[in-house]
């Protein structure tokens, strides 16, 4: 029997939520019909991910989140979510920290999955996929 090497990892998130946080990537890779996977989530400050966006996207700015698939024909990915954004952004639109992390696990796991949000077309179709996903974790709200 083949053991499954499938595993999501999340390095500098608050413990207590790391299980709704796989749960909102498990739902992302179900949906994309991925089936073998290893993805790192990394928690990192404004000034990380301002770096990562400078070297590797040549943008001199931050950004809650950005992906990187590593291996793709492994689906081997790493996802950096900036922690200073993520508190802003969960104040401005009303979501506890959590749901907005959740928010962001989603949007960076549809990045791996090839969706982008660069142009309008792009990001509209990118977004109704991961509201959709957001509403089904957070049907309550």
């Amino acid at each position: 029997m083949k053991k499954n090497c499938n595993f999501i990892n999340f390095a500098n998130f608050p413990k207590q939520y790391e299980t709704l946080l796989k749960k909102a990537a498990v739902t992302v890779l179900e949906s994309e019909k991925v089936e073998k996977y290893q993805i790192n989530f990394i928690m990192v400050d404004d000034k990380e991910i301002k770096k990562l966006n400078t070297k590797y996207r040549k943008v001199r700015r931050i950004t809650d989140v950005i992906s990187f698939l590593v291996v793709p024909e492994l689906f081997m990915g790493d996802v950096y979510i900036s922690k200073n954004r993520s508190q802003k952004q969960a104040k401005e639109y009303a979501n506890a920290w959590q749901q907005e992390l959740a928010y962001l696990v989603i949007h960076g796991a549809l990045h791996l999955c090839g969706y982008t949000d660069y142009d309008a077309v792009s990001r509209a179709k990118m977004f109704a996929k991961q509201d959709k996903i957001f509403k089904c974790l957070f049907y309550w709200l």
